[in-house]
């Protein structure tokens, strides 16, 4: 069952990717946004923001995936940054203790 959208809200082709996450954002689901970031490194994506006012629920496997996003990205020049960060995903950074290495865009 499929309860993660994953929407690209900038233009095609943009050197900053922005996208909404909405739903539940969990270790099943997260592979989904995964795939997107792999295929917009790919074709020459570099930077990424994530809007994740809208993520439902978030599992602390999921935060250390978006770590690893963040760490493929730095290394070939980009960068990921989050924000619009609902309660759940503010309550997983706590838990995690990585809102040090996540960085969120004040709104």
């Amino acid at each position: 069952m499929d309860r993660l959208s994953v929407r690209q809200v900038s233009p095609e082709g943009a050197l900053f990717r922005v996208y909404v996450l909405s739903g539940e954002l969990d270790i099943v689901n997260v592979g989904k946004f995964v795939d997107t970031v792999v295929d917009a490194l790919e074709h020459g994506g570099r930077h990424f923001c994530l809007d994740l006012s809208d993520v439902t629920w978030c599992d602390n496997g999921s935060l250390f995936t978006l770590l690893g996003v963040r760490h493929a990205a730095n290394h070939v020049g980009g960068s990921l940054s989050c924000t619009g960060v609902s309660p759940a995903v503010r309550d997983a950074l706590v838990r995690t203790e990585l809102g040090e290495l996540l960085p969120v865009i004040p709104e």
